[in-house]
């Protein structure tokens, strides 16, 4: 029976406390760099990633999301890329 339990937490998000794992690394970046600067880019780094967390996305998640924002919902297919490879000389 503890053979088919161990699997099944292996897709939960590790936490700190409140906050999801990866938010220790800007904190990493903080303690071998001691400066103002740092500890400020660590603080909005954290705060960032726990808004991120509140509203239910990752951080990978946020990425795509804005990667769509930035390119449009328009899909090239490949009807399209070999009429445009026509039109290319390399």
């Amino acid at each position: 029976m503890a053979a088919q339990v161990l699997w099944r937490d292996t897709g939960i998000t590790p936490k700190i406390f409140i906050l999801d794992a990866r938010a220790v690394f800007p904190l990493g970046l903080w303690l071998f760099h001691w400066a103002n600067w740092t500890a400020a880019i660590a603080l909005a780094a954290i705060t960032i990633l726990y808004l991120m967390q509140r509203t239910g996305m990752s951080p990978m998640g946020c990425v795509r999301a804005m990667r769509v924002a930035f390119m449009g919902k328009r899909r090239e297919t490949r009807n399209h890329e070999q009429k445009w490879r026509r039109r290319c000389r390399w």
